[in-house]
């Protein structure tokens, strides 16, 4: 019998709960909403109280654009725990974009009288003030926030009230209705056995509505890693921290911030490097060290960042884009009689990783009495006592030969749905 974040004590339903929470929270990170609110709200069916799965659900239905429903589910954050700020800020927030103006201010005011520091509040709260047409008071708390571009938009609006011009005609102040930024993110659950990453930004990379203030706009479509995290997808754009030294490919790189220093990666074998590099031209991997950031497109890459725990993993070399200081790395092959040969790299260690696939990946439990078959190209890798060998995945003479990994054994295998048959002949 194990026991969750709710506090109370389940048999038999902390596997699927987790599975469902788990798949929620990642696939909110990609940006996946729908599917990720369909499984946040089994996960509410198993636990109706679980604060981690109302936050991230309020989240999914703000990111659907069904703000009253993200209202509802945030306002029972609220009632459970009221001195929490956040929880207010992000109802105040579902309450603004939904047209509720006054719901909006009264949990914004709650929300920084809890905490007089909360610049996202302020903002927030200037943005209802706007809204409901008090442009005095919305200009001094976008002034407290130190948003500028605010600050000069109600000098205009209020010397256009002055001089009796008439405001346009998009709401009480003509104001296109974006915000200075998003909810907080609730706190990330931590999947079993791996670990993924806080959401970022609720509502990123949305399209901008006509006459859309430019410093708000910006602002919604910030790109940075999230807090703690050295692997963060927002959007379009992944982010990498560079605090000490990662390591990671340069496929799809677009902006470097800070002081970094960047070196191409050998393979090793055995514990030590050997001269072969490890991956070729942008795609080799490189060690980047200082203090930085990377940012670079996702491509229709489907990225995973996950964290190792007590586990080793071995992986496909072309699907592991990166992993940060601390997780040790050897690289190794699978030769073959056909067309094509594995390479392999076993990650150990304590640290985070990062995965580029097409699809989401899955994963298929192997069992001494029944071996898998997986295409080369999608496989991802596996955890657990696998012996791999590479095979043609369909004997019955098949020209071309789709090359597949035969894995034997008992482990747990992760696959590409993305990189299936089809891409295998493809590439053939």
């Amino acid at each position: 019998m194990a026991r969750l974040s709710g506090g109370d004590e389940v048999e038999g339903l902390d596997e699927e709960f987790l599975f469902h929470l788990n798949r929620g929270s990642e696939l909110l990170v990609r940006g996946e909403a729908e599917p990720a609110r369909a499984s946040l709200e089994r996960a509410l069916e198993l636990r109706p109280k679980d604060v981690k799965v109302l936050g991230l659900l309020g989240q999914a239905y703000y990111k659907l654009s069904r703000f009253d429903e993200a209202s509802k589910v945030w306002q029972r954050l609220v009632d459970d725990n009221p001195v929490e700020p956040s929880a207010r800020v992000n109802l105040g927030l579902a309450s603004l974009k939904a047209k509720r103006y006054l719901d909006a201010v009264k949990q914004l005011e709650i929300a920084l009288d809890l905490n007089p520091e909360h610049k996202k509040a302020m903002g927030y709260l200037g943005l209802a003030l706007l809204e409901s047409g008090n442009l005095t008071r919305a200009r001094e708390w976008f002034r407290k926030s130190g948003s500028d571009q605010m600050v000069a938009r109600c000098d205009e609006l209020i010397a256009g009230r002055a001089s009796g011009a008439g405001l346009a005609s998009s709401g009480p102040t003509g104001y296109a209705g974006h915000a200075p930024g998003e909810p907080e993110p609730s706190e990330s659950p931590a999947p079993e056995p791996l670990r993924t990453p806080p959401p970022g930004d609720v509502a990123a990379y949305r399209p901008a509505a006509p006459g859309a203030v430019l410093g708000p706009w910006a602002a919604a479509r910030l790109v940075q890693p999230a807090p703690g995290e050295v692997f963060s997808v927002a959007g379009e754009a992944l982010s990498v921290a560079v605090h000490g030294e990662v390591r990671v490919r340069l496929d799809g790189l677009f902006a470097t911030q800070g002081q970094v220093a960047v070196t191409g990666e050998m393979k090793r074998f055995r514990g030590r490097a050997i001269d072969k590099t490890f991956g070729d031209g942008a795609t080799r991997m490189h060690r980047v060290a200082g203090e930085g950031v990377l940012l670079y497109r996702t491509q229709g890459r489907r990225f995973s960042a996950l964290d190792l725990g007590s586990d080793a993993a071995y992986l496909r070399e072309e699907v592991l884009f990166g992993f940060e200081e601390g997780v040790a790395f050897e690289n190794g092959r699978v030769p073959s009689s056909i067309s094509a040969e594995l390479n392999l790299v076993h990650l150990r260690g304590r640290g985070r990783f990062l995965l580029a696939t097409l699809g989401e990946p899955v994963s298929v439990d192997v069992g001494p009495q029944a071996p898998l078959k997986v295409p080369l190209a999608a496989l991802v890798g596996w955890i657990g006592a696998l012996t791999p060998r590479v095979c043609a995945l369909l004997d019955d003479g098949a020209d071309p030969v789709v090359v597949a990994v035969e894995l034997s054994g008992e482990g747990r295998v992760l696959a590409d749905p993305g990189a299936g048959v089809a891409a295998a002949f493809a590439e053939g």
